[in-house]
């Protein structure tokens, strides 16, 4: 159903296909996977730092009988030119349109992390180190995080939901903004958002004045509500979103009309630190069900009888990635 193709943006997956590969997951989780990728290789490369990531990509596809190598950039390799026509007499070394021609006479995959590097966010949101891959790979490209999206993460919590819940159509997911000291990005959210709209899910997305979502993966999350049977709502009230919620998403993201504007997002950040999960929150749930994709900053984000709480999913979601991922490999590379 999905092999062959790159898994770069849930966009691109219709709800039947997503469902599809939770399900391979569900089946290779209870049932074992075995070695089908023998023989096959995955080339990561990291434009930034990664732990459950960088662990789960390289186990899953290991697991299946595959050699990955992992690349780390300006390290490992050499400084990419993004530009078409560029002349090359300044810092980079080689263009990503032979680096990524060449990955790919070697390895089956291309795996890429890369999140911001400018200070314009109309520029950031292209993705163009993603884009780019993706525009001169001749293999699948997996999505390791990005600037918009982080799709391995959002079919892990999908998959984590399912376990809890079956099927995910009316359930109520809560997407609920916490102060974090420094800005985070905006793919692990915007990622749970198409996630749930993709499922029918009836979302919340709940944040201070400043901090909205990316307004074109808005439209994309709205628009998938629309078709799929979810819907969509908006407050700035904790206890709003979480009243009756099935589950809580717990995550902290930068202000993007304040992108590369650090001082001006920090003082902005600084009028929300209350903004936390507490116990007496998730008391307002119908199940008290915590997402949260790390790492988490404890008693800042949520306190620790959230974190640690029975019903927490969080180390559940962080073991999930690694099955998802199988199940990703082992379909698109079948």
């Amino acid at each position: 159903m999905i092999q062959g193709r790159d898994v770069v943006t849930l966009d691109t997956f219709t709800p039947d296909e997503i469902r599809y590969a939770i399900s391979r997951a569900h089946a290779m989780k209870a049932e074992g996977f075995g070695m089908p990728l023998q023989g096959r290789a995955l080339a990561m490369v990291f434009f930034n730092p990664s732990l459950r990531t960088r662990a789960s990509f390289a186990i899953a596809f290991s697991s299946l009988g595959g050699t990955v190598i992992d690349l780390t950039a300006e390290r490992d390799i050499w400084n990419l030119e993004l530009r078409d026509g560029a002349v090359m007499a300044g810092v980079a070394e080689e263009h990503v349109k032979d680096a990524a021609r060449v990955l790919s006479e070697y390895a089956d995959a291309i795996a890429i992390r890369s999140l911001a590097r400018h200070d314009d966010w109309a520029m950031e949101r292209r993705d163009l180190v993603l884009v780019s891959f993706q525009k001169h790979s001749s293999v699948p490209i997996f999505n390791m995080e990005s600037v918009l999206e982080h799709p391995c993460q959002a079919w892990g919590d999908a998959l984590t939901l399912e376990e809890e819940f079956g099927d995910l159509r009316g359930r109520k997911l809560a997407l609920t903004w916490v102060y974090s000291p420094t800005a985070r990005p905006l793919a692990v959210p915007h990622g749970a958002a198409i996630m749930a709209a993709k499922l029918g899910m009836n979302l919340t997305i709940c944040h201070p004045e400043g901090y909205d979502l990316d307004h074109g993966v808005l439209d994309l999350v709205q628009r998938n509500a629309r078709e799929h049977g979810g819907t969509v709502r908006f407050t700035s009230d904790l206890a709003d979103a979480a009243t009756g919620a099935h589950a809580v998403y717990a995550a902290s993201w930068g202000a993007t009309n304040l992108h590369g504007r650090p001082d001006e997002e920090r003082l902005l950040r600084s009028r929300h630190t209350d903004r936390r999960i507490t116990a007496d929150l998730m008391a307002k749930t119908q199940s008290g069900r915590f997402l949260h994709a790390m790492p988490v900053r404890r008693n800042v984000e949520a306190d620790d009888a959230v974190v640690d709480a029975p019903s927490s999913l969080v180390i559940r979601q962080a073991g999930n990635r690694l099955h998802i991922q199988r199940a990703l490999f082992a379909e698109v590379l079948a």
